[in-house]
């Protein structure tokens, strides 16, 4: 896939009708993140969740590539305890609001999604890939732990065997290999990618917003609880969606049509 680049820019962000693109542009390091690209996401992040005229977000790399990880100077501001504690700060605060995004974010995988770069895309609701791309966690070989979120995200969404594959062996797999143990959602062949993203849009587009937002947020609370928490959960939030004028709509449309 082809992306406008704009080399002064390290994170682009751009509304097409209701889809707020947003591109990680370091290409010539493959899209490495630094501490200004961590704030300028977690504004991007921001915007997306609170303007109503965006309806899904398009994560995505710059150059045929994804992201590497975090970039060198970001490793070295961790050495300092009080600009470690800034930059984490901004880090978690950043995860913290696209894990909680209530609208339906894909990430778009090219080439390498290694490290921080690999978790950051995995806090997307959809991770589309190409069946070529590179996929690592790579912490350990360097003497570093899991990160990003990574140690939350691993166990949940492949299983604590597969987790440790990647986590504690490093190993590279490709994106196929990560569609077959349940790590993304789906891979195809690199050229097919544009199609395939349109189809996912519009799929979503068809979903009625508030049940999508109120269904991601159940998923993951009922997550961490046991069967009586998500029996509980769905008790509170049924009877509004039932009252809420999309769900009526929808009967409306039903209605109509038989």
């Amino acid at each position: 896939m082809d992306h406008a680049q704009q080399p002064s820019i390290p994170i682009i962000r751009e509304q097409r009708e209701d889809i707020l693109m947003i591109t990680l542009n370091r290409p010539r390091v493959l899209n490495a993140l630094t501490v200004e690209m961590f704030s300028l996401l977690k504004e991007a992040v921001a915007y997306a969740a609170a303007e109503e005229s965006v309806r899904l977000v398009v994560l995505r790399g710059a150059g045929g590539n994804f992201c590497s990880g975090a970039d060198l100077s970001v490793l070295g501001m961790l050495k300092e305890p009080d600009q470690a504690d800034e930059a984490l700060t901004i880090i978690n605060d950043l995860l913290l609001q696209l894990h909680r995004m209530p609208k339906p974010v894909i990430a778009v995988v090219e080439g390498a999604a290694v490290g921080a770069g690999l978790n950051l895309a995995l806090h997307a609701d959809f991770v589309l890939a190409s069946k070529e791309a590179v996929l690592q966690e790579p912490f350990v070989q360097i003497g570093l732990t899991t990160d990003f979120g990574g140690t939350y995200l691993l166990p949940r969404l492949v299983g604590m065997a597969q987790a440790k594959k990647l986590a504690l062996l490093g190993e590279k797999i490709s994106g196929s290999e990560a569609e077959a143990i349940g790590l993304i959602y789906k891979a195809v062949e690199a050229a097919a990618l544009p199609q395939e993203l349109d189809r996912l849009l519009a799929a979503l587009r068809r979903m009625p917003g508030q049940a999508w937002a109120v269904t991601k947020q159940g998923l993951q609370v009922c997550l961490e609880g046991d069967l009586e928490k998500a029996l509980a959960w769905e008790k509170e939030q049924q009877p509004k969606l039932i009252t809420h004028p999309e769900f009526q709509e929808v009967i409306r449309q039903r209605l109509k049509k038989g």
